[in-house]
């Protein structure tokens, strides 16, 4: 998709260089996961209840399941990348992903079905800290930036598709979308195995270890803050698909409505990178991190001030713009962190500031507006806590101990 020759050619002559056959698969690789993944993730809270009948804590619980273990585990499966080779890692989280869904095809009670989510969520706990490892790599800054905004570009066009499918197989038999899902993880575990090479297989994986890369981790004070930081973020995000999606129902009463909410995000964020992608490539991505919080703050202070679905949804298009500028630019500063040998790891430990943020986001979420619906308090909540992380980040960037502006680096 993004690996045309024109592509090529542009890149070329922006950078010097060419994108490599192992960005070009990972890339390819991105837009079909993330197809596959919304193919079924965004109708499996309705499928869990409504076609298997789980009970709503059942349902809760697989959900939490397939949350916790795709978050809470990479800082390990990272580690086993770093080790044992980022192709290797991808590769077991593909199977394992695969197998997943087709478990869960086949799954009618509550263990099953915990089975299947648990393995799903190991798959991608493996396969998304090393596949990021190999963007991470590139030590070309602007090519660093650029394929990382390709990512977000394949990750929002896969995310537009995979719903719009997976509606329409779901009326034809529940099971397809799952079948589908997990063919397309198989492929690629073929794909990838023939054309990617192993991305640290010219380090000594001898001298790489769980230990080591904990210690890394754990000296680099910057990094840290910079992952606690972003735990606000993150907690902020979680109202796209919990705080956003009831307060619009309670406007409305209308399911149509909350399915605008995503698809609205996801085509804003394709279209704005898709557009501006050069501006981004321009501009530093601490600055886009700084001014993409505050845009995230401000649109959820203002969706609780009026009390009308078309004003939240214009919200929510002012809430993508500001999550479009940071998601791909904390990817990019994680970079800026890595010390030789353990990429995985540092992307793995950082998916641990998802699972911490937007697992009380989503309780908080869900929480508060039901207590409060549409009243402007939940909202000042969330911008308010969305506003500490911004001024944690920002306390990271003023320090001129740990940040070199002219060279976009951090320094532990």
């Amino acid at each position: 998709m993004y690996v045309t020759s024109k592509t090529n050619r542009r890149l070329q002559n922006e950078g010097g260089k060419i994108m490599t056959k192992d960005i070009k698969v990972t890339l390819s690789s991105a837009f079909l996961l993330n197809f596959a993944g919304f193919a079924v993730f965004s109708f499996l809270a309705v499928y869990l209840s409504n076609v298997l009948h789980l009970s709503t804590v059942e349902s809760g619980t697989v959900l939490s399941i397939l949350t916790l273990s795709s978050r809470l585990l990479p800082f390990i499966t990272g580690s086993i990348g770093d080790k044992y080779g980022f192709k290797r890692a991808m590769g077991i989280g593909l199977i394992l992903r695969g197998l997943g869904f087709t478990a869960l095809a086949f799954s009618y009670n509550f263990l099953s079905v915990s089975l299947s989510a648990f393995f799903i969520g190991v798959g991608a706990a493996f396969y998304e800290p090393s596949a990021l490892a190999y963007f991470s790599k590139e030590k070309n800054i602007d090519l660093r930036k650029k394929h990382f905004i390709y990512l977000n570009l394949a990750l929002n066009g896969g995310a537009i598709i995979g719903p719009l499918l997976g509606g329409v197989l779901l009326l034809m038999d529940p099971r397809v979308p799952f079948l589908i899902s997990a063919s397309i993880f198989f492929m690629l575990y073929i794909v990838q195995f023939i054309t990617l090479s192993n991305g640290n297989k010219e380090e000594r994986q001898d001298t790489v270890s769980f230990i080591k890369g904990f210690k890394q981790v754990a000296r680099n004070k910057s990094f840290l803050l910079f992952c606690l930081s972003m735990t606000f973020f993150w907690f902020m995000f979680a109202q796209l698909t919990v705080g956003i999606p009831l307060h619009i129902y309670n406007l409305t009463n209308n399911e149509g409505f909350v399915s605008l909410v995503i698809t609205i995000n996801a085509l804003t964020g394709l279209i704005l990178m898709y557009f501006f992608k050069n501006h981004f490539i321009r501009t530093s991505h601490y600055t886009l991190l700084i001014t993409g919080k505050i845009t995230m703050i401000t649109s959820l202070f203002f969706m609780g001030i009026y009390s009308n679905s078309y004003w939240v949804l214009f919200c929510v298009i002012i809430f993508t713009i500001g999550e479009t500028f940071v998601l791909p630019s904390s990817d990019i500063a994680i970079g800026d962190f890595i010390e030789k040998r353990y990429h995985a790891t540092f992307y793995g430990f950082f998916d641990l500031s998802f699972a911490i943020g937007a697992t009380i986001g989503n309780y908080s979420g869900v929480l508060l507006l039901q207590r409060f619906p549409n009243s402007l308090i939940p909202w000042f909540i969330f911008s308010s806590i969305g506003t500490i992380g911004f001024f944690t980040l920002r306390s990271l960037l003023k320090s001129k101990k740990v940040i070199t502006f002219k060279k976009d680096s951090i320094k532990a």
